[in-house]
């Protein structure tokens, strides 16, 4: 709570000294009132004083953006959200209405999300908490801060300790309770009437269980087997192996390697066989008519099905097609090629250099398409199906991620252009320095607080240094302004 009222206060700081400047550089002494406090009897109005400060206000939406030392500090507001924004240390998002927040410090190490249904939060590797909000009494969560970890079931069975000295956890890592003691020296695991101890982990470990059994001395030895349903056997690990599983399916598979010289995969309609593994590979699959070769991996493959057909000489050539999949290479990375083409979209990708692509997304049904385009380190631009578009100059770190987006970003970027589904525009030049925006409210266009042009409908004007000198029409009628006084 303390951090939210000292939060608030911050805001509010950063709000005043804005107005204070802008009264001063808007020639505040030949004016009644700050030109940057907000007159809530105008529906939109911006200002532009980078690279100290800009901001928009949208009465009718209610809506409210600062902009502070270009793309460093973003504040936004609107009828139900919050957007706070410290780049590249700190981003918070808080939807009221779906009950939502989303928060990054330091992306990507630390985050916290919040959902109607959990609440999760980490800073790696230290930090990591999730709790789950449900209609029973009690509630299941967890709370790490490394060493120390500690939470409580579903059930409202507790646990926690101090890893590796001494602890347990419960319904956790998809066991029902793991206990240790001065890991990896002691550890036993318990999981559907199955106990595994371990001393001194990987090198001796003891299974038991109503149907379960297993014993190992690593790298020596090791069994491990269910009755009905597996058995495996190591013996001078990783050399020699042999399994049996799926023992209690139609579908028994036996399991021989003695790497890396001979690997061999058998079960009914299926066989894999492999000479000094993983170079020269043999697999035959009868459901599928399937036969693939390897001759040598990866170098140069050949495999043709009832649904895939492939051919590879890596890295010169090579395709591969799979019912409503295709893909290509030539003289690999320098070209990549894909199409996914499901039944109600389709979807191509092109590669060049693995960081420089066209992507194409086609919806059928809706007869809508998306489009991006990447050229590192030059630009990439963006197009979705609702018409939006977005083109950034220079895109120095090609890297598809919401999160870096949103806390690296603008940092990078020395032209920025945006158009969303709505018709509304909005591009930047050096951090915001020059801005050009279009709504329904008009067209305006500023150079820092130096110079600027809006028209409204009808009215427009042309304005140095914030009416040192400015002239235009209002109401039908021509005006002019020399020292912030009107003629």
């Amino acid at each position: 709570m303390s951090y939210k009222i000292g939060f608030n206060g911050m805001k509010k700081a950063i709000y005043i000294f804005c107005c204070i400047i802008s009264y001063f550089l808007s020639g505040g002494c030949a004016s009644t009132q700050p030109r940057y406090a907000v007159n809530e009897t105008a529906q939109y109005k911006t200002e532009n004083f980078q690279p100290l400060f800009d901001y928009t206000y949208n009465r009718e939406k209610g809506l409210s953006r600062y902009n502070i030392l270009g793309p460093f500090i973003t504040l936004e507001k609107g009828p139900d959200w919050e957007n706070e924004v410290f780049r590249p240390f700190y981003y918070d998002r808080e939807d009221k209405r779906q009950d939502t927040r989303d928060m990054d410090i330091i992306f990507p190490l630390g985050n916290y999300k919040r959902t109607p249904e959990w609440e999760r939060y980490r800073f790696t590797p230290l930090l990591a908490s999730k709790r789950d909000f449900k209609e029973k009494k009690e509630k299941k969560k967890n709370f790490e801060f490394f060493p120390v970890f500690w939470g409580r079931t579903e059930e409202g069975e507790g646990y926690g300790g101090i890893f590796p000295v001494y602890g347990n956890f419960k319904k956790r890592f998809g066991k029902d309770e793991i206990s240790f003691f001065l890991w990896p020296v002691y550890m036993n695991i318990k999981d559907e009437g199955t106990d595994t101890t371990d001393f001194i982990w990987p090198v001796f470990s003891k299974t038991t269980g109503e149907k379960e059994r297993g014993f190992r001395m690593w790298p020596l030895f090791g069994y491990r087997e269910k009755e009905g349903e597996y058995s495996k056997k190591f013996f001078i690990w990783p050399l020699i192996h042999h399994q049996k599983t799926n023992l209690d399916t139609s579908r028994p598979t036996e399991f021989s390697a003695f790497l890396p010289f001979y690997v061999s995969s058998v079960s009914p309609r299926r066989m894999s066989r492999s000479i000094l593994w993983p170079f020269f590979n043999y697999l035959y699959d009868d459901d599928e008519n399937l036969t693939l070769w390897d001759f040598p991996w990866p170098i140069i493959q050949r495999g043709s099905g009832e649904n895939l057909k492939i051919l590879k000489i890596f890295p010169i050539i090579g395709f591969k097609e799979k019912e409503e999949r295709k893909e290509h290479f030539f003289l690999w990375p320098l070209y990549t090629y894909k199409r996914e083409f499901p039944e109600e979209s389709e979807r191509v990708v092109h590669r060049i250099l693995l960081i420089n692509k066209y992507e194409r997304e086609l919806w059928n049904k809706e007869k809508k398409k998306s489009m991006q385009l990447r050229l590192w380190p030059l630009f990439s631009y963006w197009t979705g199906k609702s018409g939006e578009t977005r083109f950034n100059f220079p895109e120095i770190i090609p890297v598809d991620s919401e999160g870096f987006e949103r806390n690296y970003g603008p940092l990078l970027r020395f032209y920025e252009y945006d158009f969303n589904a709505k018709g509304e525009m909005e591009s930047k030049i050096l951090w915001g320095l020059y801005s050009h925006k279009s709504n329904d409210s008009g067209e305006f266009m500023s150079l820092s607080f130096l110079a600027s042009y809006e028209k409204r409908g009808e009215d427009d004007k042309f304005s140095i240094l914030k009416g040192l000198l400015e002239f235009g029409k209002k109401g039908g009628r021509g005006y002019l302004k020399i020292f912030y006084i009107p003629f």
